[in-house]
């Protein structure tokens, strides 16, 4: 038997891409590149992915997302964590449905340069209690996008949150860290690994 039979994947390509969340930090000037100048160029000499992490701080306009698209490499790809103003309000916050059209609209440079890897949607600390939500959520999000979403809370791993993430087509993020416990689950075309350490 083969490893595709074994996985089921018979016929698909596989790959594995490694990458870090950001690459802006001061302190891998010296071990990982030779000046400030120049650390995404230097990142995408090493990687083939990369997590886009300030996305998570503050909605990112267009132009940063073409700059990004425009200097790295052809099949470089860009995961992008989607921005808390979205995924930690309330359901009901009038303000979320216009920073998720911000949002989505800011990434297309990505998405029509072919460098869109996935968006990475972290949830809050919460229990389950916004599993109504997250199922709607995902529902409006655009088809063929790929999400990835990552919980914070050990209460979400259940059957029934792993079947609404199956039927959405969304992944779920395997994560290695201290307040979940370690659950390997793949539930769409794709499989997203975050090692946040437990330091």
């Amino acid at each position: 038997m083969s490893l595709d039979e074994f996985l089921g994947v018979s016929g698909l390509r596989r790959k594995v891409r490694i990458g870090t969340s950001g690459w802006d930090y001061d302190d891998w000037v010296g071990p990982l590149y030779e000046s400030e100048k120049g650390m995404f160029t230097a990142y995408a000499r090493l990687f083939d992915t990369v997590e886009v992490n300030s996305s998570f701080y503050t909605l990112l306009s267009e132009k940063f997302y073409e700059g990004l698209a425009r200097s790295s490499p052809p099949g470089f790809l860009f995961s992008v964590k989607m921005y808390r103003g979205i995924t930690h309000k309330k359901a009901a916050s009038p303000r979320r449905s216009e920073e998720l059209e911000t949002f989505l609209k800011s990434i297309t440079p990505l998405a029509r340069s072919g460098k869109l890897g996935a968006i990475l949607v972290q949830l809050p600390p919460k229990g389950r209690e916004e599993i109504p939500w997250l199922g709607d959520f995902l529902s409006i999000l655009p088809r063929g996008l790929r999400v990835a979403v990552e919980f914070r809370d050990p209460s979400w791993l259940a059957e029934d949150t792993f079947k609404l993430l199956e039927g959405s087509g969304a992944a779920y993020v395997i994560v290695d860290e201290p307040l979940l416990p370690p659950v390997v689950r793949v539930t769409a075309g794709f499989t997203y690994i975050r090692w946040h350490g437990r330091g």
